[in-house]
């Protein structure tokens, strides 16, 4: 643990993304079950849904994913994290959508999730877009495979790390994974599912996807999130163990999509149409 404690101070790839004794604990399985993320075949049903349903955010200072959840008229609306756009509340972002259009989008300030990591944000378009398909029941396994799609704020294949801002949206990334985690007592800000996948700079708000190629959630954290320990509170204020801290710090962590059944009141009834062309949005 003292040598994780050092790496973690030490190296700044381990502050990637923005962005726990539990009651009753957590459920988990052994990270020797989950080495071999690679090794299972790609679902290219999912990739194919989850390619137009994810679009880049891009401001003055803010870049991050996000996933189109509804749709009102010409009016669409986009799941992302709040700490994507906390620095561009009243500025006006660009929506690139994956047949490489730009849109111009505010943050939807009717939408309060309070403590919680989401927001939205509004575009408009004569364009059909694809809306996600939402699984709002949290019922995933232990070990089950799921795809976090976004796009990198850097590509990680240069030797300097180099921006992606003006590649739009060719930087596109999709990873497999399995569910590591499912906790009890979420993470402060909503963090409820743990997972294997490999998550980049500038993934946060991309969508979370079952091999059904459902929405379950929205990724937000990477492994070794960035604020360090202060990142794997519990939201009752409570902190893990040494040895489950170990677990936390090792997983991605994404915040369940029924999270905006509950928390707000404009997102309490959302149509679960297998068209994916037909999904609304009631107020």
């Amino acid at each position: 643990m003292k040598n994780l404690i050092t790496l973690m101070a030490m190296s700044p790839i381990f502050w990637g993304l923005y962005c726990c004794q539990v009651a009753s604990t957590t459920n988990q399985i052994n990270n020797s079950q989950i080495q071999t993320i690679t090794s299972f075949k790609s679902n290219s049903a999912v990739e194919a849904i989850a390619r137009p349903l994810t679009v880049r955010l891009l401001g003055e200072n803010i870049a991050g994913s996000g996933v189109i959840i509804s749709r009102e008229g010409n009016d669409y609306f986009v799941v992302t994290c709040a700490h994507v756009i906390d620095s561009n509340q009243d500025a006006e972002l660009t929506v690139l959508t994956a047949d490489g259009e730009e849109y111009i989008a505010k943050t939807d300030t009717r939408f309060n999730f309070t403590d919680i990591d989401l927001a939205v944000v509004k575009f408009h378009s004569n364009n059909e877009y694809p809306i996600a398909v939402v699984n709002s029941n949290l019922n995933l396994s232990l070990g089950e495979q799921v795809y976090v799609a976004g796009f990198p704020n850097y590509d990680r294949e240069t030797t300097n790390r180099g921006s992606t801002m003006d590649l739009g949206i060719q930087p596109y990334n999709l990873t497999q994974g399995k569910v590591s985690h499912v906790l009890n007592l979420p993470l402060e800000r909503g963090y409820k599912i743990g997972m294997s996948n490999e998550i980049e700079i500038g993934m946060s708000g991309g969508p979370v996807l079952n091999k059904k190629g459902e929405l379950v959630g929205i990724i937000g954290r990477a492994k070794y999130a960035f604020g360090g320990f202060d990142a794997y509170r519990f939201s009752d204020g409570s902190t893990p163990s040494e040895e489950l801290l170990e677990e936390l710090i090792s997983a991605s962590w994404a915040i369940p999509i029924y999270k905006l059944d509950r928390q707000d009141k404009h997102f309490n009834i959302i149509n679960k149409s297998e068209n994916r062309n037909l999904g609304k949005i009631k107020y």
